[in-house]
Parts: C-alpha cells; structure tokens; sequence
C-alpha cells in the first residue's frame, strides 16, 4: 500500500537517528510526475529550512493524517517551520495529502505499547527538501528520487 510519492525535510542528527531515513513529511499520497513537478517548483524557492523540534515525544496513530490507511503507528516530536505556510500555499496547486503540521517519526510500529518513546532537549534542525519513493508498507524501503 505505502503512501504513493511526496516530499521530505531531511535532516542528519545522531541523537534523531532512526532505521528509516529521517523526515519531517511535506507531502505523501502523490503520483510520480506531479510530486517531480512540485519538488521542482519547491526546491527553487525553498530546497533548505529549519525545523524547531518540541522535545516532547508524542504517539502518531495511524489515524493521525486523514488519508492514511496503513495500520501503522509511530512516536516522534512536533516541530515549527517559518517556511510552512509557504510551502503549503504552493502544495495547494498540486492533488496530495499536505501534512498539516511538521512532525518527524523516530519509530514506528504496529503495537503502541512496543515503541519506546522519549523526551530530549529542544532543538534545531539543518533541512533540504527530497523528492520520495514511499510506495512500501516499510519505513527502511523509503527512498530518495532526488534532492
């Protein structure tokens, strides 16, 4: 099933480290050409960001974003981008499930009672902008097309 193609706010943290590639999720539920087009459209204004990340670990359930049908859970932490309206305004032009608010998973599951979620210090994030492969049910199958 997965979650189609999208794009991501990368960023390399050794405290965030995860077994997937680590994200904070600006679209997901694309086809292949237009989220090409959008990371193209995107990428030329925005390609870098901050992110500031609320330290608080926090469960995302799988009914956490509108059109996700997996069964999948995960915990991460909240974050704020000054860019984030900016890039919705332009992911408005394009058919995608826009992530309402950034957030990055560190762990996911099927189980919520299995994740082991904890608190850090607040923090702030270096980001570039990638153009995704999420096509797999699995997190560590994701992939980069671009950045």
């Amino acid at each position: 099933m997965g979650y189609g193609y999208g794009l991501w706010l990368v960023y390399e943290d050794e405290e965030l480290k995860t077994e997937h590639i680590s994200h904070f999720t600006v679209t997901s539920f694309m086809n292949r050409d237009d989220s090409a087009k959008l990371f193209h459209e995107l990428s030329e204004k925005y390609n870098q960001t901050e992110i500031i990340v609320n330290g608080n670990s926090e469960y995302y359930y799988s009914s956490f974003e509108e059109h996700d049908k997996n069964k999948m859970c995960s915990w991460g932490y909240a974050g704020k981008c000054s860019q984030w309206k900016k890039y919705h305004s332009i992911c408005n032009n394009y058919e995608c499930q826009f992530t309402s608010s950034p957030y990055t998973s560190i762990e996911y599951g099927l189980y919520p009672k299995l994740l082991k979620p904890k608190n850090i210090q607040d923090k702030i994030l270096q980001c570039r902008l990638c153009h995704v492969d999420l096509r797999s049910d699995f997190p560590e199958d994701w992939k980069i097309i671009q950045s």
